[in-house]
């Protein structure tokens, strides 16, 4: 799903997430075994570069975005649903190579609904630190690249040549956001399903008693937290 997004004029801004792009490689190799193949990953960066509440972390849902991690069994991955633009050569426009744009029904169980994010087995979740940064890789071996690309293939790549790419705006930011960490503040804390500015669980807000009593957070606004890309395109370049 595309992400809503909501203007945020600066003196509203929570945070800005600096956002970079690149790969665990420079180069692809076309005849390197299929195992060193598979090591090949797209790496998307995330760290804090402005803040109003300087020593906190912030933690993000990554459900819906390109920061959600992708399934290790095969199955439909993060690239797979047009989170990344078209993977493009670099000296021909005409060699574009899509590596999916898939809008999938996907069912969730009797937990749905939980008030309690946390207790949403399908929601991710990760924590950019206050210092350095947290990343997020995409496995993109050779059989990926091409898995949903039906105009060209592995022999109509050429060694030598650069291809680029960049993320699909509408899927960078997050649908809900608080402040601190999943491994110390926000370990034994409930996530609440509502959240400030935007309630689209329609979510009921606990009362400041059942939040002291309870250990439940709440949402903040995600036009709050601004996510801005720091690299544009990142590129690779095909060896032999």
């Amino acid at each position: 799903m595309v992400l809503l997004k909501f203007k945020c004029t600066p003196d509203r801004r929570k945070a800005v997430v600096n956002v970079s792009t690149s790969t665990s490689s420079p180069t692809l190799s076309l005849s390197a075994a299929e195992e060193s193949s598979r090591t090949f990953q797209i790496v998307i960066t995330l760290s804090i570069g402005e803040t109003s509440q300087p020593g906190r972390a912030i933690t993000i849902c990554t459900y819906g975005s390109v920061f959600n991690p992708s399934s290790q069994d095969g199955g439909l991955d993060t690239l797979a649903l047009g989170t990344i633009g078209e993977v493009h050569s670099s000296a021909d426009v005409r060699k574009r190579i899509s590596l999916g744009n898939l809008k999938p029904h996907l069912a969730h169980g009797a937990d749905a609904k939980s008030p309690d994010l946390k207790q949403r087995e399908w929601l991710r979740f990760i924590t950019i630190p206050t210092e350095g940064h947290v990343q997020i890789a995409h496995n993109m071996p050779i059989d990926r690249i091409f898995k949903y690309e039906d105009r060209l293939s592995k022999s109509d790549l050429q060694p030598g040549e650069t291809y680029r790419f960049n993320l699909n705006p509408g899927y960078v930011g997050t649908s809900w956001w608080c402040w601190g960490d999943l491994d110390t503040d926000l370990k034994d804390k409930k996530l609440s399903a509502w959240q400030e500015g935007i309630n689209i669980d329609k979510a009921e807000k606990p009362d400041e008693e059942t939040i002291a009593n309870e250990n439940w957070i709440l949402g903040g606004n995600p036009a709050e937290l601004v996510f801005e890309e720091i690299t544009g395109y990142a590129e690779f370049r095909i060896v032999e």
